[in-house]
């Protein structure tokens, strides 16, 4: 193994771990609207997408999602399938979108949250056998639209600093 693919290899591993913590200290600051979070663990994803490509956000997601779900001890119970959900329609929707120059990363952001939020409403349209929830969706996207522009912002600024060696600018 080269040095170039260790250190591509050792940020990710960081990157993952990154979005780990973030996904398990999540919940200590909560929106005020049930069912919805912050989303930070997206910056790490997202951060992986523009440093490393769609392959590797693939696999830094699904495996943050498959890990945090053992620590918890939620692997394979309803919150395991609704984050897994979520992420996976996400991930693919913020991948096509990125292929399109035209968007920003805060638009994309945004469109990944509003996209994580419908994945989870379809899994638990599935899981409880019921379409009633639909009505919770339109709640769950306005605010989907905050937290994704803050994810977005955030995603920004550090992209900013790492390509600038840390400095604000």
């Amino acid at each position: 193994m080269n040095t170039k693919s260790t250190g591509r290899m050792v940020t990710l591993s960081l990157l993952l771990a990154g979005s780990i913590l973030l996904q398990m200290l999540e919940p200590a600051v909560p929106v005020g609207v049930p069912g919805v979070k912050w989303g930070l663990a997206n910056i790490m994803g997202l951060m992986v997408l523009y440093l490393y490509g769609p392959n590797d956000m693939i696999l830094v997601n699904i495996l943050r999602v498959i890990l945090c779900g053992i620590l918890k001890g939620t692997l394979f119970a309803t919150a395991f399938w609704l984050s897994l959900s979520g992420v996976l329609l996400s991930t693919f929707g913020v991948i096509l979108l990125h292929k399109r120059q035209k968007n920003t990363i805060v638009g994309i952001s945004i469109a990944g949250s509003a996209l994580h939020l419908f994945g989870q409403i379809l899994a638990i349209m599935v899981i409880y056998r019921s379409v009633y929830v639909m009505v919770w969706l339109p709640v769950m996207w306005i605010c989907g639209i905050g937290t994704g522009m803050l994810t977005g912002f955030l995603t920004k600024d550090v992209l900013k600093r790492i390509q600038t060696g840390g400095k604000a600018i």
